[in-house]
């Protein structure tokens, strides 16, 4: 006798057929449902529910950046992360990113998601525009460290939400995270 007759022949395999039968016979059906029903989801209409129009979300227009909006970009980096004067940081940010800590907390340096940078080896920043538009702007910087420091440069996402029109409007800092994560880039030689 061979061995695949052996096999067939054993008792354990007698016991076991039914079990193996059951599962090709359940699989088979669900091959069978899914084939002949596929997809049993309606497709619907969204019927208009009065005479006005829908309400459109329009991407504002894009525009160059603000120089004002640049400059406060820049006296926040520069105070905030060297912690130099966070009086001016508080006042240039906007009150919905300062709300998670108190005035007291943010002058002891508690700052929502700014890193300290040792300004003695801060050596400068350029930016690149991510988004910029008549109301909001945001930034990629890159804070450069000096060659062969201990720290290293860094980059970050800074966001700016105009308030005021005309005259009034001023720039505050209502984002800042650092970009990919960690943020931190190699050092710039």
């Amino acid at each position: 006798m061979n061995a695949l007759a052996s096999t067939l022949q054993s008792p354990r395999f007698r016991r076991t057929l039914p079990w193996i039968s059951g599962l090709v016979l359940l699989a088979g059906i669900i091959a069978f449902s899914i084939a002949y029903f596929g997809n049993t989801g309606k497709k619907f209409q969204i019927e208009p529910t009065g005479n006005r129009p829908a309400d459109v979300v329009k991407t504002p227009p894009t525009v160059p950046v603000d120089p004002k909006a640049r400059r406060v970009a820049g006296e926040f980096l520069v105070n905030a992360m060297t912690r130099k004067n966070l009086e001016k940081a508080w006042r240039i940010s906007d009150p919905e990113y300062r709300s998670s800590v108190t005035h007291k907390e943010w002058l002891a340096g508690t700052l929502p998601g700014v890193t300290y940078f040792p300004p003695k080896y801060l050596v400068g920043a350029t930016f690149k525009v991510d988004e910029s538009h008549p109301r909001q702007i945001y930034l990629r910087v890159l804070v450069i460290a000096k060659p062969n420091a201990p720290v290293r440069s860094e980059d970050f996402f800074i966001g700016l939400k105009a308030h005021g029109t005309g005259k009034n409007k001023r720039w505050l800092v209502n984002y800042f995270v650092p970009a990919s994560g960690g943020g931190i880039v190699p050092n710039v030689g």
